[in-house]
């Protein structure tokens, strides 16, 4: 008899692949989820090459004093901070300039803006991986199937674990050849290129798109077997769903700007106005210390900027483990992260812009010709990982395994009459 366990299992996780392959649920939800992979991909995919041409039209010359940072490939897939970091940041006398960004020629995108592959992974996918998980306890119970399959020789266990790895596959294995399938008619394209340990991002990336997906698809089981009737499992998972994918990452960001109090960009470009203003008054009278002033200005511009991004990282800080509380804020971290467009890489090219415009300056106080140009390395994925991005990814992985254990513990308590 023990020895039927695993078969019967086998049978569960081929029962699950052929039913829902078989049910019009499955091909209505694919073909849509499949359409807006397709769609954002190539959108996205113009966006990148529309900033690549327009970064070709603005890089700078040998010798100018300006950083500039070609967009990201993987930007298509996880747009994050990217048009922040690829925008003009140029040396001047006083300090950093920074330009405008690339602006759409038609108004109305601003207000419809084109979802990238994480966005809809973290909120279409979710809602797909809870509508396949919603009903197969509750559903089981009210048509008699789960008394009958437990009359055999399974363990609950078994039947769990058989009936989420159906669904798991029947969700992931379409996900993975519609994405691949995107990507390699992307990759024909002469304008997109992928940057050398680029693919190593992408797996990367594909795993924590899995591991979120999968969570989801948990919580559908947990909560499924905590009711009696799937239309109430319904409707307590769009709440949850809801409440994780929009308001938790929203709330505590809110919570965050009332604790810590940072002053806006505005009042430290009035602040920076104020004391140029100042130095150019005072510099009048005595012509002879106008290039002190200037040094004395840039100082002064240095400590303004740091003191605002000491207090910016704390409200970083603040916001993003409080936003934890989501598994989408964790796996929007850990995907922009892995992709190179997170905060952790935008807040090092900051650090790095700084230091040019410090070179810039020195080589004009010395009077050098010969300026070196602005260039930046994005962080090896290893760094990345060792950097935080690994404990997002982990805290999506503690909460796989939280989710299925309690989902275990109530279907070992679950009435099946």
């Amino acid at each position: 008899m023990p020895k039927a366990a695993p078969r019967l299992a086998g049978t569960i996780v081929r029962k699950e692949i052929v039913a829902n392959l078989l049910s019009y649920k499955f091909f209505i939800v694919i073909g849509l989820t499949s359409l807006l992979i397709f769609t954002g991909l190539f959108v996205m995919a113009r966006d990148y090459k529309g900033r690549l041409a327009d970064y070709d039209l603005i890089k700078p010359k040998p010798g100018d004093p300006i950083a500039v940072l070609a967009p990201n490939p993987l930007s298509v897939l996880a747009k994050g901070l990217d048009e922040a970091m690829t925008r003009s940041f140029e040396v001047e006398s006083i300090g950093i300039e920074v330009r405008a960004g690339r602006q759409s020629g038609n108004a109305v995108f601003a207000f419809f803006p084109a979802p990238d592959f994480v966005y809809i992974v973290k909120v279409v996918l979710s809602l797909v991986a809870l509508l396949f998980g919603f009903d197969q306890i509750s559903r089981e119970r009210e048509g008699g199937t789960l008394k009958l399959i437990l009359s055999n020789p399974v363990s609950r266990a078994a039947v769990l674990a058989g009936k989420w790895l159906g669904n798991f596959l029947t969700l992931a294995v379409p996900f993975l050849i519609v994405t691949l399938l995107g990507l390699a008619v992307l990759a024909l394209d002469p304008g997109f290129r992928l940057r050398e340990g680029d693919a190593g991002r992408l797996a990367l990336l594909l795993g924590i798109c899995l591991a979120y997906i999968a969570l989801f698809l948990s919580l559908g089981f947990l909560i499924s077997a905590t009711t009696r009737r799937s239309a109430s499992t319904l409707v307590i998972l769009l709440l949850i769903w809801a409440g994780m994918v929009f308001v938790l990452p929203n709330l505590g960001t809110l919570l965050a700007r009332q604790i810590v109090d940072v002053p806006s960009v505005r009042s430290l470009h009035e602040k920076r106005q104020q004391i140029w203003t100042r130095e150019v008054l005072l510099s009048i009278a005595d012509r002879s210390t106008w290039d002190a002033r200037i040094q004395s200005m840039n100082e002064e511009f240095d400590r303004l900027t740091e003191d605002y991004r000491m207090k910016f990282d704390r409200l970083v800080r603040l916001s993003k483990n409080l936003n934890r509380l989501s598994p989408a804020a964790s796996f929007v971290y850990a995907a922009t992260e892995v992709a190179g467009t997170g905060i952790g890489e935008e807040g090092r090219l900051k650090q790095e812009i700084v230091r040019y415009k410090n070179r810039v300056l020195e080589d004009n106080r010395l009077g050098r010709k010969d300026r070196a140009a602005f260039s930046y390395r994005y962080r090896p994925a290893g760094r990345v990982l060792a950097e935080g991005g690994l404990f997002d990814i982990a805290w999506l992985v503690v909460l796989n395994i939280v989710l299925f254990a309690a989902g275990y513990a109530a279907v070992v308590r679950y009435d099946v009459r």
